[in-house]
Formats: C-alpha cells, sequence, structure tokens
C-alpha cells in the first residue's frame, strides 16, 4: 500500500498532474469568492432592492420588504373585451371569472385597480341587439363593469364604431373613469363626453398620474393626436406638470406594440405601460429603465 501511495503521489507530482492540482484549487477559490461578493452585494445599500427602487430603475416586479416604508399596489388588467361570457367551451374568458379573480386579489390587496386598455363597447353581436327597438350599442358591457369594478378605462378604436350620442350616453352610464389624453371633441377641442385628460391617484402618500392614449383611426366626431406625432405630444403634455406633481406615470395605452415601445423608449417619465389593441398577451421590458409593457389576451383569456 505504500508502496502504491508513492508511486501515486509521484504521478500527481509530474507536470501534468500539477496542473489537474492547480485547476481544482482554481475552481473551488473561485466558487467561494463567487458566494462572499454575492453576500456583499446583496447586503450592500447602494445594491440592494432599497437602493435599486429608491432610483427607480425596477423593470419588473420584485419582492420589496414588508417594514412599512414601501406601498404595494396590484392592477388587474384587461383590453379589447367584446364577450361578456366564457368561450371555447366555457374554458376561456368569461367576466364572472374575472369578477372573482378581482375579489381574491383585493382580499390579499386593498389597493387593487381594476383597468381596460380600450376596446369595449364593440364589435358585438349582443351590442347589435335591440331592447324595445333601442340597439344595447355596449349598454350590456357597461352594466357588467360596473357591476364588476373597473376603476378606469380608456379609448380603443372601436368606442368610435358607435354613433357619438350612442358613446355620450354609455359614458354617462358608466361609473368608473374614462381617461383620454389624446382624444378631442371634433367641435370644440376639448377632452369628450366626460373623459379627463389625465387622473392622479394618492395611495398612502404616493401619488400615481394615469393617462390614456389611444390609436387615430377614421371618426367623425373626434379628433385623435396620430401615432406619429403621439411621442412628442406626450413629451409635451407632461411638460404641464411641476416637479414633484407625481411620483408614479402609468400610460393605459390602445396603441400598435411599436408605439407603446416607441413611448418606453423615448419617454422616460413613464413607470408601466397597460396596452391593449393586439388582442395578444405581451410583456416586454424597454426603455433605459425597462419600462413593462403589457398587453392581455382578447375577451379576457388573460388577464
Amino acid at each position: 500500500m505504500t508502496g502504491i501511495s508513492i508511486d501515486r503521489l509521484k504521478t500527481l507530482l509530474l507536470p501534468h498532474g500539477l496542473i489537474y492540482i492547480f485547476l481544482g484549487l482554481a475552481i473551488i477559490c473561485l466558487t467561494v469568492l463567487t458566494i462572499i461578493y454575492a453576500n456583499l452585494w446583496r447586503n450592500n445599500k447602494n445594491s440592494s432592492n432599497i437602493s435599486t427602487f429608491g432610483n427607480g430603475i425596477i423593470g419588473y416586479p420584485i419582492i420589496l420588504p414588508n417594514d412599512g416604508q414601501y406601498v404595494q399596489w396590484t392592477f388587474l388588467q384587461m383590453n379589447d373585451v367584446y364577450e361578456l361570457l366564457p368561450l371555447d367551451g366555457g374554458q376561456k374568458g368569461g367576466l364572472a371569472r374575472v369578477a372573482y379573480i378581482r375579489k381574491l386579489l383585493k382580499q390579499e390587496n386593498p389597493n387593487t385597480y381594476t383597468v381596460l386598455g380600450g376596446d369595449l363597447l364593440s364589435p358585438s353581436a349582443l351590442g347589435l341587439s335591440k331592447v324595445n327597438g333601442t340597439g344595447l350599442s355596449g349598454k350590456q358591457m357597461i352594466a357588467t363593469m360596473n357591476i364588476l369594478g373597473l376603476d378606469f378605462a380608456t379609448f380603443g378604436n372601436h368606442e368610435f364604431d358607435l354613433s357619438e350620442n350612442d358613446l355620450l350616453t354609455r359614458m354617462n352610464e358608466s361609473t368608473f373613469t374614462w381617461i383620454s389624453t389624446n382624444v378631442f371633441h371634433l367641435n370644440n377641442n376639448q377632452t369628450f363626453g366626460s373623459s379627463i385628460s389625465y387622473k392622479i391617484m394618492t395611495i398612502n402618500s404616493v401619488r400615481i398620474l394615469f393617462i390614456g392614449l389611444t390609436t387615430d383611426g377614421t371618426s367623425n366626431y373626434v379628433r385623435i393626436v396620430n401615432q406619429s406625432s403621439l411621442v412628442n405630444y406626450v413629451q409635451e403634455f407632461l411638460k404641464s406638470f411641476s416637479n414633484g406633481t407625481y411620483d408614479v406615470l402609468v400610460a393605459i395605452t390602445h396603441l400598435d406594440i411599436a408605439t407603446d415601445i416607441q413611448l418606453a423608449l423615448s419617454v422616460p417619465q413613464i413607470n408601466l405601460i397597460i396596452g391593449g389593441h393586439e388582442h395578444d398577451n405581451y410583456h416586454y421590458l424597454r426603455g433605459t429603465k425597462y419600462i413593462p409593457i403589457y398587453k392581455a389576451d382578447a375577451n379576457a383569456f388573460t388577464v
């Protein structure tokens, strides 16, 4: 045994054996250094979640310490919702499911707000139905969203499929707030109907500014700032707010994804884009601050 051990030792001391020894030691040292560095970085106040949050560079959800220093809220998002009932044999969508999800989220966090990124009132087969000779024209959607507890909505391009009178009537029936920053009445250059150009909501001293942006389309009673001018328009619009007016900026949009991305790249004041229009589920991070862009599938297949 002694002879074997000595021979083995001699083999290890040969040049190629020494190489293996040094490689093994190097791997062990690198592993230890990585662990030490990771712990130092994690505990460094300048590289922690606290610093990241404070500097406004969070671009995705992270777990913040539950120490009373932070206000956390939840946005439940829908867009392009045309049907009340589930589809695909009852397996997908359905606003009753959304109402239940909202109930669960509200139980977890009272600061839960339901937001719709456009296209609610049209097109819909049920919306073409008549009751006592009068077309529903989206009346069923407003009634349902009022009961569900929708908080904020912006216009989609299909809202303007309705006549001016029908759309104004639907808006007046709404218990939620219509926010529209780039849609104006054609005749008086005011925000259309009961819509407001922005909304500031305060949650435990955190001021959240909401704006609403809609893709341009054909309508004979509204003027919509077109997508090619939208970035400059939003930049100018935000100049009307003095420093310290708001802490967080949320854009509720009904735009194509390319325009949403351009907004994220060009308007760094935006912290979150809640979008619609494509009917597909998107989650992008864009811009220097990795601004999240969210879109859901149509008809609440996803929220």
